[in-house]
């Protein structure tokens, strides 16, 4: 069995003559797949303590009733991560190697865990008003650190993974981090329901921290050629436009400028993504909504985080399998699909049994979406302007992940639980009509179905 699937692994992530892969990115592939496979893993093990959909949003309900406060957990941390990229769009884009940034950023962003290790070991002592107010500062800090790396790491990635395999590694090694999640989530059923509280949640934060750096030493050992100015290969529906030559600023409002008006393919994913956000409002109130309605005890937060790491298993083998066959816009098609599923079950689900189906489809959304997503805003302009994208994208869609908590929280104090997963339903099904329009690149069929069939 080990044997199949490592010739399995072999063949799917193999570079060939065919695919153009420039001989350096080539030569260190199968090692910079390796190390950032198990980076994953460590990563997704640390989350599983840490979870943002499940475990931070029950903690919060430790503290307070407040929906805002509660959905602001997820989304602060969203928030967080998609909008700093557009300020190091410029400063990324002039880097020749991009590791030793990632680097010095990836130990800042590892710092907010430590923090809310000790304030998990020292909440007791504090007013509720002010141990809130402390857990959003730490979100925060949280957010903004994974945010100041996510720029430099998705360019990195863009770098040593080539464009003909980014599905199926994300796909492999994704696979393999939820594996790890999954065990992660075990463990944390039995801190979270054997230890008494804050210490029970002390103890996973802690575990969370170990993970997090032996994550940073994995991700250390990446290979990366130097950067070299690309061919100019127009893939956008700017087309022949000119745009101002990439100069030596921070931030080249001059170029965001020119591509935001000549790109119409990119207007359109900026609408349609910012509304995906909004549409799914709802994910941050799934666990704290299924324990109330239920009576369900705080360890089974670990549970839907396991349910949640165990489809998405399912779902990055799948999605990696066929995404570089279908492309990743039929991805986000595909993870709003599944989305709408899981409103329907949370709205409808009578007994408690059901409801964990929501979590097993959030895993598959989340699996679909996560790959779909950081696949295409690599390739939606050309090689040259790629971090210009990248921060485009995520910094101007990540607003509406700040103001979907509020929105959120408005319907449920106003209307309710119901009403506002309703809304959140409706919204994601016209995201999915606008996201239709979206353009990605075309993917070299007969090239993808060889590999597969190997």
């Amino acid at each position: 069995m080990f044997n199949r699937l490592r010739m399995f692994a072999g063949n799917a992530l193999r570079i060939r003559p065919q695919d153009r892969v420039p001989q350096e990115v080539a030569r260190n592939f199968q090692h910079n797949v390796l190390f950032n496979t198990l980076d994953l893993m460590a990563f997704f093990f640390a989350d599983s303590f840490v979870s943002i959909n499940t475990i931070m949003p029950v903690f919060a309900a430790t503290l307070t009733d407040n929906p805002i406060i509660i959905g602001l957990m997820p989304a602060i941390a969203n928030a967080g991560w998609f909008l700093p990229q557009l300020f190091l769009a410029g400063y990324v884009s002039r880097q020749k190697r991009v590791l030793p940034l990632a680097l010095r950023l990836s130990v800042l962003e590892r710092l907010p865990y430590l923090a809310l290790m000790i304030f998990a070991l020292m909440v007791s002592r504090m007013s509720k008003s002010s141990a809130v107010t402390l857990l959003l500062a730490i979100m925060i800090f949280r957010g903004l650190g994974s945010g100041l790396v996510a720029l430099p790491w998705q360019e990195l990635m863009a770098k040593v993974i080539p464009i003909t395999h980014r599905s199926r590694f994300f796909g492999f090694s994704r696979v393999l981090g939820q594996t790890m999640g999954i065990i992660g989530s075990a463990i944390a059923v039995m801190v979270l329901s054997r230890l008494a509280y804050p210490y029970n949640y002390a103890v996973g934060f802690s575990i969370a921290v170990v993970a997090q750096w032996i994550s940073f030493w994995f991700f250390s050992r990446n290979r990366e050629s130097v950067k070299e100015d690309p061919p100019t290969a127009i893939t956008s529906e700017m087309g022949a436009a000119e745009l101002p030559r990439v100069k030596a600023k921070m931030i080249d409002f001059e170029l965001f400028g020119q591509i935001l008006r000549t790109d119409k393919n990119l207007q359109r994913y900026l609408i349609a993504r910012s509304l995906i956000f909004v549409g799914g409002m709802g994910s941050a109130f799934l666990a704290v909504y299924g324990l109330k309605r239920f009576s369900l005890d705080d360890g089974s937060a670990a549970i839907f985080t396991g349910l949640i790491y165990g489809s998405g298993i399912i779902g990055n083998a799948l999605f990696g399998a066929i995404g570089d066959r279908i492309g990743p816009k039929k991805l986000v098609m595909i993870a709003q699909l599944i989305w709408i599923a899981a409103m329907l079950i949370v709205l409808f689900a009578p007994v408690a049994g059901l409801y964990y189906l929501v979590f097993i489809l959030f895993g598959l959304n989340t699996a679909a979406m996560v790959m779909g997503d950081s696949i295409l805003v690599m390739e939606l302009g050309e090689e040259k302007y790629r971090t210009t994208y990248l921060g485009l994208t995520r910094s101007l869609t990540g607003a509406f992940l700040l103001l979907a908590p509020f929105f959120a929280g408005w319907l449920v104090e106003g209307f309710g639980y119901p009403v506002m997963f309703g809304v959140s339903m409706a919204l994601t099904t016209l995201a999915i009509l606008l996201f239709a329009r979206v353009k990605d690149r075309p993917r070299h069929r007969e090239v993808v179905e060889e590999a597969l069939v190997e």
